[in-house]
């Protein structure tokens, strides 16, 4: 997955900023950002099949690749 790909679709870029803000509560982003459940869920398990999430005790965190990719978009 790459910048372009995130940065395409205001929901997918919503959730990531979100997500590399430390927020991690996926329906807290979703009602946050007006965002239909369903497609939260799918957006964020198309970053987990990517590789740049990983679930983790409930909680969704960056992987490596991931912390790479939300650095490259922040900076």
């Amino acid at each position: 997955m790459d910048e372009g790909y995130i940065l395409s679709n205001k929901y997918r870029r919503a959730i990531f900023d979100e997500l590399a803000s430390g927020e991690s509560d996926t329906r807290r982003i979703a009602k946050k950002h007006r965002i239909v459940s369903s497609i939260a869920d799918k957006i964020i398990d198309d970053f987990v099949k990517s590789g740049i999430l990983l679930k983790k005790d409930n909680k969704y965190v960056f992987t490596e690749s991931g912390e790479k990719l939300a650095e490259s978009i922040r900076g």
